[in-house]
């Protein structure tokens, strides 16, 4: 069902990120692993991880589809703790399970899970087009019917450009 949401959230244009052609040039950073973790199942006053369990699973694949992978252990590795996922602020959603907000952190990190110091948050938001997203979040505005495989894809989206602005001189990362 998420594959056959995502190609018609593909194919309608839904996503609203342009990666430009010059976002991983010459000095690409590459990356030996991708991790997906949400500090929201924590939360007992949070319920989206109960209707979305494969949610960690989504987002990482759909990173991994955007972010050049190495398979050299020695690279950097990126991991994503998504914070908060709602519907106009409340952490615990209907039960149409309906949300238009996803947040979450991206952290590069050496193999051994130290943080290299560059880190950036992600803030995607879902609203109608005569609504106005609140400052900082990335907004898409998708039908109904696809708007989980919306919200995921544009935050692969915003990671994958994230990740390639976090490198704006051209060196390498040290992780």
């Amino acid at each position: 069902m998420y594959t056959n949401m995502k190609n018609i959230a593909l194919a309608a244009g839904v996503s609203v990120i342009a990666l430009s052609g010059s976002a991983f040039a010459d000095e690409k950073i590459m990356v030996s692993a991708i991790d997906v973790e949400s500090s929201v199942s924590a939360s007992t006053e949070a319920n989206a991880m109960d209707f979305y369990p494969d949610l960690e699973e989504d987002l990482r694949a759909e990173v991994a589809e955007r972010v050049p992978m190495s398979s050299d252990a020695a690279d950097p590795q990126i991991k994503i703790d998504i914070r908060k996922i709602a519907l106009n602020g409340s952490t615990m959603l209907p039960d149409s399970k309906e949300f238009n907000q996803l947040e979450g952190v991206v952290d590069v990190t050496s193999p051994n899970g130290d943080n290299a110091g560059l880190s950036f948050p992600v803030m995607i938001s879902a609203y109608a087009g005569d609504e106005i997203a609140a400052e900082g979040y990335v907004n898409v505005q998708p039908s109904e019917a696809e708007f989980y495989v919306a919200m995921v894809s544009t935050f692969a989206d915003v990671v994958a450009e994230g990740l390639a602005n976090v490198n704006t001189a051209g060196d390498p990362i040290d992780p």
